[in-house]
């Protein structure tokens, strides 16, 4: 019996670790890095015409790896252990990108004061938003850097030139519960924008939207997050600098997005299938033996 159990879990992990990274995530904690480029409106103005969007951006996931949990269902640590590198080259595989796009992003509402601080809770509150995923194979499209101004990515509410092309990976919202003074705000800020330079922290949760299907949406699906408002999918905590070479007028001014993300993800849907199957055949072994004992 234990051979044969070997020989399932065996079959099971053997279909996972030749999987790429653009259908497959190792089930488990992951710690994600990226880098990214975006435009911020103040004084009222809009990132897209007909919308009341005051932030978009795009970004490079550069690396992921497995992560170890430092509170559960709270924090996820990096362990070294990294399982993709952005355009790692593999011998005639050029490899790919994990490139996405977030938009629609809207302003949030006050969030008070902290009584022990005196500072607000929030000081650039934002609320809505959506986070997409793609993977973009380098051996059939070129790669694309985040150099260079904002002019021309963008050519659509959801679509980013080299950032929204290649498959789909899953779809994300930005959630709430992050924003302890106002359950309505999805991203708390801790510095508001301003031409003469600013420099801050975005912390925020995502949910996986499930009604758009990706690759990624079952794997990412995981619930693992709490916090006061139910359970979320991820976790992100970046920070935001100050760039003029994405800045479009007095009233869009352009940062720079760096680093890091949380998930939790489960094993892929294949995977738990294979596993199914390798047990039904285990069964059907073992049924035999004691017939003909």
């Amino acid at each position: 019996m234990k051979k044969i159990l070997a020989a399932a879990m065996g079959a099971a992990l053997s279909f996972g670790a030749s999987a790429a990274p653009a259908t497959s995530l190792p089930p488990g904690p992951i710690y994600l890095k990226f880098s990214g480029q975006e435009q911020i409106a103040v004084n009222g103005a809009t990132t897209y015409a007909g919308t009341k969007e005051i932030n978009w951006g795009v970004f490079l996931v550069s690396t992921l790896e497995v992560g170890s949990v430092n509170t559960p269902h709270d924090q996820i640590d990096p362990t070294g252990d990294i399982f993709f590198v952005s355009g790692q080259k593999n011998g005639a595989d050029k490899g790919g990108q994990i490139t996405g796009m977030f938009y629609g992003i809207e302003a949030g509402t006050p969030s008070g004061i902290n009584p022990q601080t005196g500072q607000s809770l929030n000081p650039f509150p934002a609320t809505k938003g959506y986070m997409d995923l793609y993977w973009r194979d380098l051996n059939t499209m070129t790669k694309t850097t985040l150099a260079g101004s904002a002019a021309g990515v963008r050519c659509g509410f959801d679509c980013a030139n080299g950032y929204t092309q290649g498959t789909f990976l899953g779809r994300l919202f930005f959630d709430t519960g992050m924003d302890i003074g106002n359950p309505t705000n999805t991203i708390v800020g801790s510095s508001t924008p301003s031409s003469n330079g600013f420099s801050g922290q975005a912390d925020s949760y995502a949910s996986v939207d499930t009604s758009v299907k990706g690759l990624w949406t079952d794997q990412l699906n995981s619930d693992y997050f709490s916090n006061y408002l139910g359970l979320r999918d991820l976790r992100f905590k970046n920070s935001y600098n100050y760039n003029p070479n994405w800045s479009n007028g007095a009233n869009i001014l352009g940062a720079r997005v760096d680093d890091p993300g949380q998930a939790y993800a489960l094993p892929e849907p294949g995977a738990l299938s294979l596993m199914g199957l390798a047990m039904v055949g285990m069964g059907a072994v073992l049924r035999r033996r004691q017939k003909q004992a």
